[in-house]
């Protein structure tokens, strides 16, 4: 999921729009040999449309998701960005460009076409959605968009190659994309003898329903990688991030709870019922910054460490 903020995540996910339902092909878990421009890490985007790595560098690129951004940035590539989506807070350069989205995600077609871009990176579950067609729009003014929505660890780190291939910064992005696979085996060597705690993680909770990460979201490797039990592993549904209720939660008594929804640690045990969970009794409650958890990029290794911290803090001192 890209998600800038976790106000968007619900509008964009909770609202009914958070299955996925394009897969992506993943490279091997380890380091791959750079490849030549001809021939693209993936064949196709979600859209359907063919990879085609571009003879020359591009100059004028637009981001519509805040993943993207965040590895444009990491790439060394901002003084080619000329544009971004309403959600871009990281880093600070690539914050402060034009944004060519509302804060409904909605792309500015006009605008977008007058900068002139010769790449666009998108996500079309939101940029290409029934509403916004943005996409097919900008295909139509003959734009070249590559919608690339990784779905998991080693998804995200096939799509930062091939970023680096389509904008010809192919050495940064292996280096980096080697770096996080590093410390993705790192945390997981060193938590793999340790008991694993069962975990909740909180994706939102006030009126209504509670929303969690489930099994097949970003959250739930998280928590496996970094040595945990999610709770709701076993629940796939909204697209990986379920609705529960208060009961379900206390009879599961997850031994760590953590946060990603802005909550206050010190709010948790005021909830009826939850003074008798585990992780509240313990003082086992965490906050973690949704866009760590959320957003497949170089910085999920910054959420996949602090979640490894939480459930392992002998471990990690």
């Amino acid at each position: 999921m890209r998600l800038a903020h976790h106000s968007r995540v619900l509008s964009a996910q909770v609202a009914g729009a958070l299955l996925l339902t394009i897969l992506l092909s993943a490279c091997g878990s380890g380091a791959a040999a750079p490849t030549t421009p001809e021939q693209p890490l993936l064949t196709k985007d979600s859209n359907g449309t063919t990879i085609v790595i571009p003879k020359s560098a591009p100059q004028r690129i637009i981001s519509l998701t805040p993943v993207d951004s965040e590895i444009l940035g990491a790439l060394h590539a901002g003084s080619r960005v000329v544009g971004v989506d309403y959600y871009t807070d990281y880093p600070a350069d690539m914050a402060a460009k034009t944004k060519v989205t509302d804060v409904n995600s909605a792309a500015n077609i006009e605008e977008i076409i007058a900068l002139k871009p010769d790449l666009v990176l998108s996500y079309g579950h939101e940029t290409n959605s029934s509403v916004s067609h943005a996409d097919t729009q900008l295909m139509a003014a003959h734009i070249t968009v590559y919608d690339l929505p990784a779905l998991d660890l080693e998804g995200s780190i096939t799509e930062i190659r091939l970023i680096g291939q389509l904008i010809h910064s192919e050495s940064a992005a292996n280096a980096l994309a080697s770096s996080m696979q590093a410390s993705i085996n790192a945390i997981k060597a060193k938590v793999a003898g340790a008991p694993r705690p069962t975990v909740y993680m909180e994706l939102y909770y006030g009126n209504g329903p509670t929303y969690v990460f489930g099994g097949g979201s970003f959250g739930d490797e998280l928590i496996s990688d970094a040595g945990g039990v999610n709770i709701f592993h076993g629940d796939t549904t909204g697209g990986g991030y379920p609705a529960v209720n208060n009961e379900a939660i206390i009879a599961a008594n997850p031994q760590v709870i953590i946060l990603a929804d802005g909550d206050s640690t010190a709010s948790v045990a005021q909830r009826p019922g939850w003074s008798a969970i585990s992780a509240v009794r313990n003082g086992m409650i965490f906050t973690i910054d949704p866009n760590l958890t959320q957003r497949p990029g170089p910085r999920i290794i910054q959420g996949l460490q602090d979640i490894a911290k939480d459930l392992h803090p002998t471990l990690f001192q």
